[in-house]
């Protein structure tokens, strides 16, 4: 499927998709009291329906149709040939997606409430591999992390909360390639700095529309705050962990140099 032909119809349905989980949000009134007490499971239910499947799924596609249109994202590292259409989905990337929720889900030995490792996993996973795969390295890897370590339910985080986490590393990593190609993200340090900035303000920027469904408006505050100091703060070290290994295997494959030609002169 040509995704990035249908971007203007993706983004239509982006438009509808927001307006229509302003009315949910209007008619439910998460914000009060009338959903029960935080993370009650009628808040679950429509927490999961409308923060994936209403407002996140639409822009799961945009990004895939954005990373279709980029061909050369889509080629193993150090392989791009010019002229060869590279499939959104390929054994190389099916393989990337394995190795990555495994090392995902392998994260999960330390708990996320006292260090979000996976966040290392992910990261590394959109910086050296691509977006796509970093949908699902967080979606299938925090389900098998649930399974094992029992890290959260693993049947709400296959259906929704797993897509809907994975939805904000993807863009993550669609902004890291994307600052990469512009004439300030040809250093390094730009681009964590660039990873830095943006891992700050698209995070929470995803997680309040969801957390406005999960817990009413009285412990919004203390649910945002306990966010940004425990899953930010640790996050943002594992997350650039994951960011310097990615570059550093970019790095590697790039100095690879092809073996001098040796000449015969008269």
């Amino acid at each position: 499927m040509k995704l990035h032909k249908r971007r203007g119809l993706i983004t239509v349905w982006i438009v509808v998709a927001a307006l229509v989980w302003l009315g949910g949000v209007l008619y439910f009134k998460p914000y009060g009291t009338e959903l029960g007490v935080p993370w009650s499971p009628k808040r679950s239910l429509l927490g999961q329906i409308f923060d994936f499947w209403v407002l996140k799924l639409p822009w799961v596609l945009l990004c895939f149709a954005i990373v279709q249109g980029n061909n050369k994202w889509l080629a193993p590292r150090g392989h791009y040939q010019e002229g060869v259409e590279y499939p959104l989905f390929s054994p190389h990337v099916y393989t990337a997606i394995a190795l990555m929720s495994a090392l995902f889900a392998a994260c999960g030995i330390v708990h996320n409430q006292l260090f979000d490792l996976p966040a290392a996993a992910a990261a590394l996973a959109g910086v050296y591999f691509n977006p796509i795969v970093t949908f699902f390295t967080v979606w299938i890897g925090g389900t098998i992390r649930a399974l094992l370590f029992g890290q959260g339910d693993p049947i709400s985080w296959f259906l929704s909360v797993g897509m809907s986490d994975g939805t904000t590393w993807m863009y993550l990593s669609l902004f890291y390639w994307l600052f990469k190609e512009t004439k300030w993200g040809k250093k390094v340090p730009a681009r964590v700095a660039f990873w830095i900035v943006a891992y700050w303000i698209w995070r929470p920027l995803t997680a309040l529309p969801m957390y406005l469904w999960y817990v009413p408006s009285q412990a919004l505050i203390p649910t945002m705050v306990h966010f940004l100091t425990v899953f930010m703060t640790s996050g943002t070290f594992a997350s650039l962990a994951g960011v310097a290994v990615g570059e550093a295997l970019i790095r590697s494959n790039e100095s690879k140099i092809a073996p001098p030609t040796i000449t015969l002169e008269d």
